[in-house]
C-alpha cells in the first residue's frame, strides 16, 4: 500500500507551517510604480551626455528579451535590477535562472552589459562602468 500526501499535508504532519500566500495592497502596488519611476528618472540623469539609446531593445527575436537600455551600434547594453532588497524578481531562484539564460545569451551574440542595482545607480558606479563600456566598444 502506498501513501501519498499532498505538499501540504507533509507540512503539517512534519511539524512546518503552512506558508500564507504573501498579498500586495494596492498602496504596496502604487509604493512599487513609484518607486519604479524614480529609478528610471535617476538612470536617465546618468546617462545624461552619453551617446544616445534605446530603451526596452528587443535583441532577440524568438524569445522576445528586451535590454533595458542599449547601445545597439556597438552592442552594450545596460540592465537595472530594483528589489534586491527585497526578495525582488532578479534574485528569486526562477527569475535569477531566467536572468542568466537571457544574459548568457546575449554575451554570446557579441553584447557586453552591465548590470547594476538601485544602489549602484545611485552612488555612481553604473555610470562609470556603461561610460567605461562604451569606451571599450567605440
Amino acid at each position: 500500500m502506498t501513501l501519498s500526501l499532498s505538499a501540504e499535508q507533509y507540512r503539517l504532519l512534519s511539524g512546518g507551517n503552512p506558508k500564507p500566500k504573501a498579498t500586495r495592497t494596492t498602496a504596496d502596488k502604487a509604493s512599487v510604480k513609484s518607486q519604479v519611476i524614480e529609478l528610471k528618472k535617476k538612470v536617465a540623469l546618468n546617462l545624461l551626455g552619453l551617446p544616445d539609446y534605446e530603451q526596452e531593445y528587443k535583441f532577440h527575436d524568438i524569445r522576445r528579451w528586451r535590454l533595458d537600455y542599449a547601445w545597439p551600434q556597438i552592442k552594450v547594453a545596460l540592465e537595472v535590477h530594483g528589489g534586491v532588497h527585497t526578495n525582488g524578481r532578479h534574485n528569486r531562484g526562477k527569475g535569477f535562472t531566467e536572468d542568466r539564460v537571457k544574459m548568457n545569451t546575449a554575451a554570446l551574440e557579441g553584447w557586453l552589459i552591465i548590470e547594476a542595482t538601485t544602489e549602484q545607480v545611485k552612488n555612481g558606479l553604473m555610470r562609470q562602468w556603461v561610460e567605461l563600456a562604451i569606451q571599450k566598444r567605440s
